[in-house]
């Protein structure tokens, strides 16, 4: 085999790749289009009936071997809604704990501030539940809070220290 051989046989093939890469560009095999927003989850498109049994490629589409329940989803896919940024989830509060009435632990009551909702410190009991903030324990030096995938520990303000 010689070198003008070689050389004219990856020319050739080069151009074939070339006409082919070109063609792909210009009209591509299978067109692609952008399916319509749907205006409520009502509108989402019912799972298909059966297939024909002449065609295997409706069969495979009619029975999605990729999902658990063989059916195709009924959530359309909408790629300009995945773009949109989640939403900020909520600040969590800054709470503090101004005193607490021990009553010899019979009925401790604490002073909590911080609190969503409430503008000035409010009195909790213990197994209290404000807004989603549960008051799991007091103790006659903390106060233990949980809520909002959280939990404090708050200890009464001494300014002496």
């Amino acid at each position: 085999m010689s070198a003008t051989r070689v050389n004219a046989s990856l020319i050739g093939v080069a151009s074939v790749g070339l006409v082919l890469g070109v063609r792909l560009v210009a009209a591509p095999l299978v067109h692609v289009a952008i399916p319509q927003r749907a205006a409520s989850p009502a509108q989402t498109a019912a799972p298909p009936t059966e297939a024909r049994p002449d065609s295997p490629a409706a069969a495979l589409v009619a029975r999605d071997p990729f999902r658990v329940p063989r059916r195709p989803s009924t959530v359309v896919y909408d790629p300009i809604r995945l773009a949109q940024p989640a939403p900020p989830p909520a600040p969590k509060p800054v709470l503090a704990l101004v005193g607490i009435v021990w009553d010899r632990g019979r009925d401790p009551t604490a002073l909590v501030e911080g609190l969503p909702g409430a503008e000035r410190p409010r009195p909790v009991r213990s197994g209290e539940t404000i807004a989603g903030l549960r008051v799991k324990t007091i103790k006659p030096d903390r106060v233990v809070i949980t809520g909002l995938d959280t939990t404090w520990t708050l200890t009464v303000r001494e300014p002496w220290r």
